[in-house]
């Protein structure tokens, strides 16, 4: 064979599969297939006396178009608003950090006619398997998930993680997640263009992002302390400490952490932001403490509405580079930071 024959063999080929792709089109748009669901490649391949290497090309262009998904281990299925692709999400919690990913995942899901069936795992790890296994026995097509084992076992569908994996630079999951330690270094800017230098940090313990946050922060607390949860006498404990060591700035992870330093320094007559500038991270409440609070605001809503990107485009084209997306969180700044006060 010449140099010269194959890319026309190829050209044959593809014209074959974009020809079978408009026969297919054609069919759905008469309702050839009422059940939604297509027939096997093997009888395509069958009817329409082609290769089954030509059916999977055709095929591959009507999931490239939105027409049709596939699901594994039960078939190619016509996609619609009402039969559209089911994708399984599930997640620790329906409250706090969450819902706004959801309803990213939501959104773009229903964009493009696909349906969410979602799980809350209630941050116990044995319900994550289960979690999984129900998603896909319930036929998902693909998965989305923000659980604490992203090493579970291959469901046999694709999974893409939301803000899981981060934290691992050698993982090999697809996943879209906030950079917590791109965050924290736009507070520590942030703070050091007002002029402070004395910068502490507080957190409450979790697995993801405070090991981030504390990456970004480097060596730059001269005070820093992390507990399972802060109760009021431990904000004014720390408070004290903030004042001999004559801190001007703190981080605090997360909004909870930061009122409860915000209320310890009011009963002491401590000036927020003149005397002490405080920084809250994940700017779920943020805005409604007694001093509106500067906060690191990660981008919840594009983390789903990208997760979605991510896990369609590998439906579309499985043997694709696999992606990692990290999204920088912006900084809001309100009423608790100013310039460097009487500690200075």
């Amino acid at each position: 064979m010449s140099g010269s024959e194959v890319p026309a063999a190829d050209a044959r080929r593809g014209q074959k599969a974009r020809h079978l792709a408009g026969d297919l089109r054609r069919g759905i748009a008469e309702l050839r297939w009422p059940g939604g669901k297509l027939p096997t490649e093997q009888q395509l391949a069958q009817e329409q006396g082609v290769s089954l290497s030509t059916v999977r090309r055709a095929v591959d262009l009507l999931v490239q178009d939105g027409l049709v998904y596939r699901r594994q281990g039960s078939g190619m299925y016509i996609a619609s608003n009402e039969t559209g692709p089911l994708i399984g999400v599930a997640v620790p919690s329906m409250t706090y950090y969450f819902p706004r990913i959801i309803v990213g995942i939501e959104r773009e899901l229903a964009r493009h006619g696909a349906q969410m069936l979602l799980r809350s795992t209630e941050w116990e790890p044995a319900a994550e398997r289960q979690a999984v296994d129900a998603l896909v026995r319930a036929g998902a097509a693909g998965l989305i998930l923000a659980t604490e084992g992203p090493g579970l076992d291959d469901p046999g569908v694709p999974v893409v993680l939301v803000e899981r994996g981060l934290e691992d630079p050698s993982t090999t999951h697809e996943f879209v997640g906030s950079n917590h330690a791109a965050g924290a270094r736009a507070a520590v800017d942030h703070l050091r263009g007002l002029g402070h230098e004395r910068i502490a940090y507080l957190e409450r313990t979790s697995p993801h992002t405070a090991p981030q946050l504390r990456a970004g922060l480097g060596d730059v607390p001269v005070v820093s302390e992390s507990r399972e949860r802060w109760t009021s006498a431990d904000a004014d404990r720390f408070l004290a400490e903030l004042v001999r060591e004559r801190v001007t700035a703190v981080i605090c992870f997360a909004d909870r952490e930061a009122t409860l330093l915000v209320n310890a320094a009011a009963v002491k007559g401590i000036s927020i932001p003149g005397d002490l500038s405080v920084i809250s991270y994940d700017d779920e409440v943020a805005d409604l403490s007694d001093v509106p609070l500067t906060a690191v605001s990660p981008a919840k809503f594009e983390v789903g509405r990208i997760a979605v990107e991510t896990l369609r485009a590998r439906l579309a084209e499985p043997g694709s580079p696999r992606r990692q997306v990290s999204l920088v969180p912006e900084l809001v700044v309100r009423d608790s930071t100013g310039p460097v006060g009487q500690y200075s």
